[in-house]
Parts: structure tokens; C-alpha cells; sequence
């Protein structure tokens, strides 16, 4: 939400009014042709200023809104062809801009980095998980996470279980985006549709991380009712989030323990097929 529409104060209420909360500002940073060239990476100091300045918008409206965080996913920070990006210039300003972003965002704002290999770039620079932990990690600021969108760790060849426990061991996992993909591209399609045991390992790891954070839709269900598209994102979630529930943890860590895939997909294939 843009809030050309309505004021901050308004959105508020309308929260208030269906109880409802705001679980993330995303920063918009390359929905404009100012951007088609780059955001936080800018060559031109006018335009990367301009970028600051949505992220510091985005946490302005964050704070009036009462929402923890906000999410950077920098769509137009990358490159299509050789030669195209002078690589050591470019992750100088994309750092000091992150930097930037979070430490006005401190104490009290999260700020998420969200990661994609491609689209709108055929190279988006901050493309999968190790390069947004390593962001983390470099800049060492404790209100500065990852974002993981679960159709984009798809994308990037991910096992968004083993992308959970990574981003667990500094505590650095601050919000989840829900959805599936076919893995060449950005599907958005409902949770659960495609990859069932990839989302179920998702959520198993979710529950021994002990992750407490949103877990919220990111879909585009252009040709359903996105009603009812919504409805059964929410029961999918809802049903694999049980049913990871039930998994026998110590039986699992045994056969893991052994490495015998056969071992533990007797486990987990008893949820399925009684």
C-alpha cells in the first residue's frame, strides 16, 4: 500500500477496526523509471538519494502504523550483461546504503533484506540466502535480517528448510513470505500447491527454530477469486503447520543421524500415507 489513497492515520484504524496488524512496509524501490538503472546503487548520487529516502520513508510510515519492520527488496539493484556493473563499486554503495536504511531504522525497526536471483533483473544482486547473510553478517547490526520469500529461496535452488535453520543460528529470520513456484520463476501461486514437501520441511524447521515472526501471503492469484485463493493459502498453512506438528522428532533425528534417506522418509510418509 502506497498511502495515495488513504493517510497513515486512517490505515490505522481500518487495522484497529477488523483486528487486524501490519506485519511489514515494504520500501518501494523499483516500481518507478528513476529506478530502472538502480536504487541503492545508483551511480547517480540524486537518484540514490532519492532511494534513501523511501527507506526512510517506509520506516517513518512503519513507526506511525505500529508495524515492526520493514522489507528491502531491492528489485532493481543488479545487472544483465558482462561487463554491465562495476561489481566492487556496486556492493560498496549497496552496503552503505543498507547501513544507511538500518541505522536510522534503530532501535526500534527491523529492517528485512528479501532476496531473488532474477526479475525484474536477469541478475539481482542480492540473489539468494548466503548473499543476504553475509549482508547481515558484514554489517553487523542487530535490527538487520532476511526476509525469505519462499517462491524466490525456490528460485535460487534453495531447500527453504535448510535457508530456516541458517538464518536460525544468528537469529536472523524476521519475516516469511508464503506462496509456491514451479522453481524457474516467480509463481506466486498458493502454499503448498507444488512443493507439499518442501513446505512441510519449511514449517518443521519453523517449529524447531522456534521462528516467531509472520507468516504472511505474498500471491497473485490473477485469474481466481483471490477470496478464496486467500482461504485456502490460510487452511493449507494451517494443515501442514499440524501436521508437522505430529512429525516424531526424536524417531526423525535418529534416522537423520544415519543418513539413510529411506529412514527418515519413513517417518514423515506416515503423515500422508497411513
Amino acid at each position: 500500500m502506497l498511502f495515495r489513497s488513504i493517510t497513515p492515520k486512517e490505515f490505522r484504524k481500518l487495522l484497529a477496526d477488523h483486528g487486524l496488524l501490519c506485519s511489514l512496509m515494504n520500501t518501494n524501490v523499483w516500481g518507478e523509471a528513476r529506478f530502472k538503472h538502480g536504487a541503492f546503487t545508483h551511480r547517480d548520487p540524486k537518484i540514490r538519494r532519492q532511494a534513501l529516502e523511501e527507506g526512510r520513508k517506509a520506516i517513518d510510515l512503519a513507526r506511525q502504523v505500529k508495524c515492526p519492520g520493514i522489507g528491502l527488496w531491492l528489485g532493481s539493484d543488479g545487472f544483465a550483461y558482462t561487463f554491465q556493473c562495476d561489481y566492487a563499486a556496486h556492493w560498496d554503495l549497496l552496503l552503505d546504503a543498507i547501513k544507511q536504511t538500518a541505522e536510522y531504522a534503530a532501535p526500534d525497526t527491523k529492517v528485512g533484506i528479501e532476496y531473488k536471483p532474477k526479475e525484474p533483473r536477469t541478475h539481482m544482486t542480492i540473489a539468494d540466502v548466503g548473499k543476504a547473510l553475509w549482508i547481515v553478517t558484514e554489517l553487523g547490526l542487530k535490527n538487520v535480517g532476511v526476509a525469505v520469500d519462499f517462491g524466490h529461496a525456490l528460485m535460487a535452488g534453495e531447500e527453504v528448510g535448510e535457508s530456516v535453520a541458517l538464518l536460525a543460528r544468528s537469529k536472523r529470520l524476521f519475516n516469511v513470505h508464503f506462496n509456491d513456484a514451479f522453481r524457474s520463476w516467480d509463481d506466486d501461486l498458493v502454499p503448498g500447491v507444488v512443493h507439499f514437501w518442501e513446505t512441510l520441511e519449511f514449517l518443521y524447521w519453523c517449529q524447531q527454530t522456534k521462528y516467531d515472526g509472520y507468516l504472511g501471503l505474498d500471491m497473485f492469484p490473477f485469474r481466481e477469486d483471490g477470496v478464496k485463493a486467500a482461504d485456502m493459502a490460510l487452511r493449507n498453512i494451517k494443515a501442514m503447520w499440524d501436521m508437522a506438528a505430529k512429525i516424531n522428532v526424536p524417531a526423525l533425528k535418529k534416522a537423520q543421524k544415519t543418513m539413510d534417506a529411506m529412514a527418515s522418509q519413513e517417518i514423515v510418509r506416515k503423515l500422508i500415507f497411513k
